[in-house]
């Protein structure tokens, strides 16, 4: 998958989040790491991130790179849980309208080392 098309897709988990109720804020944004704070309406807070496995990317040719990406939400124990699985289910589901198959191989065009 293009890195390019997942960023829309990020984009648009946010968007439908907002559409939710819940209330996004970006902490980073920055080539390859994404992380935002999302709260639901009773204030529970979750942390999602997205981060790019540039330093283990792998040159199939001369200008482009394949490299891994990882993802997920970090939270608190206990209440946090039930929001947390909710959250990365929607992320999910907004993936999967775009893509038939979660890859989380990703090519570049160049890589930052």
């Amino acid at each position: 998958m293009d890195l390019n098309k997942f960023i829309k897709i990020y984009q648009e988990f946010l968007y439908e989040c907002e559409q939710k109720g819940y209330m996004n804020e970006v902490l980073i944004e920055e080539f390859g790491n994404y992380l935002v704070s999302i709260k639901n309406m009773d204030g529970i807070e979750v942390q999602f991130f997205i981060e790019l496995d540039v330093e283990n990317s792998v040159q199939l040719y001369d200008t482009t790179y394949q490299t891994r990406l990882k993802y997920g939400v970090i939270r608190k124990k206990g209440e946090e849980e039930s929001f947390s699985k909710k959250v990365l289910e929607a992320f999910h589901q907004c993936w999967a309208k775009h893509s038939p198959k979660r890859k989380s191989i990703f090519i570049l065009g160049s890589v930052k080392r």
